[in-house]
């Protein structure tokens, strides 16, 4: 856990200045590298690095190609005849080549959250991420949630950077952050201080290995009297009967690049594996974008009627509706099965933050 109560705890202003930026934070100061490159992948220019998938057998080769048939986990296109591998379509969408011929617009419902003093979503903020060495640069930023009395979940990539190796100077967590009820008074936050991710996401950073657990330097969560704690996911079919609300701060300009709380409840489109063994990282319809990392997918416990945490989102999925055309509707979390939390409680790195 964190270090207890602190009065004077150091805070991150979120209401940076934006002016003398880079080219990239010129481009979009709210985002991290890899947040923008998720926003980017509707356009033109590079995607986000995906996990490696098995190689499309030799077509010219009959004995090998009747033997394993050749696949693009990722095309869903209309002109396609081999069967879609490493996806486990949902009871909505039996054949996931129907979401090719129409658009996911119908399948989701997006609006902002109107917190009270009691309500359980006020263990749900913004996270603001320092990337640059100059802390003078703009803050980049992500999502976040109180998971216990110093501990917040958030996406690993928002603290660890795979494609450059390097870890986010310094962060701070502003839980029901909203920029308009700001006033006079200093919203309330926290410092992160350390963090673990698994260590097989800092060489592999597949979308089931995308969650990192925060240490914090106050008691966030009896401060603001709210968590979300998660909750392993007992089977595949979990999310067909189970309806999920991706809650947080997408940084998009439909949303007011993120200066309220969001919540997005969209329909289960898919499971994406990463090969024939591992677990299916389910995909929601939802128009959130970047900003969203972080966020997490809670659906409300039958028995206790409390909100659980069964996701956080990683990056858009790559769903195309033609070959290089990408569908931004959807997201894509890490399975919460026991594979993922045994990794990050036996198989861990360990990262401590500057707070000064």
């Amino acid at each position: 856990g964190g270090c207890g109560s602190h009065p004077k705890a150091t805070q991150i202003d979120p209401m940076p200045d934006l002016h003398d930026s880079s080219p990239y934070e010129s481009e979009h100061p709210f985002l991290t590298e890899k947040g923008l490159r998720l926003q980017q992948m509707g356009r033109i220019g590079d995607p986000i690095e995906m996990p490696s998938y098995p190689a499309a057998p030799d077509a010219g080769d009959p004995v090998v190609r009747d033997r394993v048939p050749s696949f693009d986990v990722f095309d869903f296109s209309l002109t396609r005849t081999a069967p879609i591998h490493n996806v486990l379509p949902s009871q909505r969408f039996p054949d996931p080549s129907v979401l090719a011929e129409t658009s996911l617009a119908p399948y989701f419902k997006t609006q902002l959250v109107s917190l009270s003093g009691t309500d359980q979503l006020r263990a749900v903020g913004k996270l603001f991420i320092q990337i640059a060495s100059d802390p003078s640069k703009p803050l980049a930023s992500g999502s976040a949630w109180i998971i216990g009395p110093s501990t917040i979940a958030t996406a690993a990539h928002n603290l660890y950077d795979t494609n450059t190796r390097r870890w986010s100077r310094a962060l701070g967590f502003f839980p029901a952050f909203d920029y308009y009820k700001l006033g006079e008074a200093r919203p309330i936050s926290c410092r992160v201080t350390s963090a673990y991710i698994s260590r097989e996401y800092m060489s592999n950073p597949a979308t089931n290995l995308d969650l990192a657990i925060c240490y914090t330097d106050i008691n966030i969560g009896d401060i603001v009297g709210a968590k979300i704690e998660t909750q392993t996911i007992p089977s595949d079919d979990f999310f067909d009967s189970n309806p999920v609300a991706i809650v947080g701060y997408p940084a998009g300009s439909g949303f007011d690049f993120g200066k309220q709380m969001w919540k997005s409840l969209g329909a289960y489109l898919f499971g994406q594996r990463s090969g024939p063994d591992s677990y299916a990282a389910p995909v929601m319809a939802t128009d959130f974008g970047g900003g969203a990392s972080g966020c997490p997918w809670i659906i409300r416990d039958q028995e206790s009627r409390v909100y659980k945490a069964v996701g956080v989102t990683s990056g858009h999925a790559q769903l195309r509706y033609v070959r290089g055309e990408h569908n931004l509707a959807s997201l894509v979390s890490p399975y919460f099965g026991q594979r993922l939390f045994d990794k990050l409680a036996d198989e861990a790195v360990f990262h401590e933050f500057s707070v000064s």
